[in-house]
């Protein structure tokens, strides 16, 4: 008996079925009503400068980083420099992916803490600037040079106590929106019963020794924090998406 496809001309018409299951089962057509994955949300690069020190600029640099690690698809955002104070002892499952991704990118001495991938200060933030796997911030303190970090920025984030002379902070934001960058500022530590005169567009946060410690750990903004930090990192994402 000759085989049904040697009748067919050598299976050709066998061949062809074959050839176009293969295609279907590597690229399925879409099924009814699923869409297209949307596209990824602005990834900012922000850099955080304390006007002066003991300002909190660490304590608003990580909270923002959370934030924005939160509406992330990743989960997890990039942060270089500031303090090596209270960390998690658990990494989340997001940090861990990202600081394995930014290891093969070239980042050295990663470390996963929460939702957020610490990089050593002495790094600059090029490589995750330029790839963007994820939003990245920059801590940047008060006694670092003038032009730290700013060339890789989308926005800057001027932090000044609320103790601080309101003038001096008026001056280097006037001197940085000279030089091009789009400056928002945060006057921290504002006391609850008698609080600061605050700039109109500054963004004001109260002052909570705990609210600061759960930051400064990784564990985003509570208490005072949460609504000026979203407002923060909502300014950060419209100022990237521009």
């Amino acid at each position: 008996m000759t085989a049904w496809p040697e009748s067919r001309g050598g299976g050709g018409l066998v061949a062809v079925v074959l050839a176009k299951a293969e295609s279907w089962l590597l690229e399925p057509p879409p099924a009814a009503g699923v869409t297209a994955a949307p596209p990824s949300p602005p990834r900012p690069v922000v850099a955080v400068r304390g006007l002066s020190a003991g300002c909190g600029c660490s304590t608003v640099a990580r909270a923002l980083a959370v934030a924005l690690a939160v509406d992330d698809p990743t989960g997890a955002a990039a942060l270089v420099g500031g303090t090596d104070g209270a960390r998690p002892r658990l990494a989340g499952a997001a940090a861990a992916r990202l600081a394995r991704e930014l290891a093969e990118l070239g980042c050295r001495g990663v470390h996963a803490s929460g939702r957020l991938c610490l990089i050593p200060g002495g790094a600059t933030g090029e490589v995750v600037a330029l790839h963007r796997p994820c939003p990245l911030v920059i801590d940047v303190s008060a006694d670092s040079p003038p032009a730290e970090a700013l060339g890789l920025a989308d926005r800057v984030v001027l932090v000044t106590a609320a103790a601080d002379e309101p003038s001096l902070a008026a001056a280097v934001e006037d001197s940085l929106v000279r030089a091009g960058h789009r400056v928002e500022v945060v006057i921290n530590r504002v006391a609850e019963l008698e609080p600061a005169p605050v700039e109109p567009g500054a963004i004001a946060i109260g002052e909570s020794r705990l609210a600061a410690q759960v930051a400064l750990a990784c564990r985003g903004a509570r208490g005072p924090f949460a609504r000026p930090i979203a407002e923060l990192a909502d300014r950060c994402r419209a100022r990237a998406a521009g």
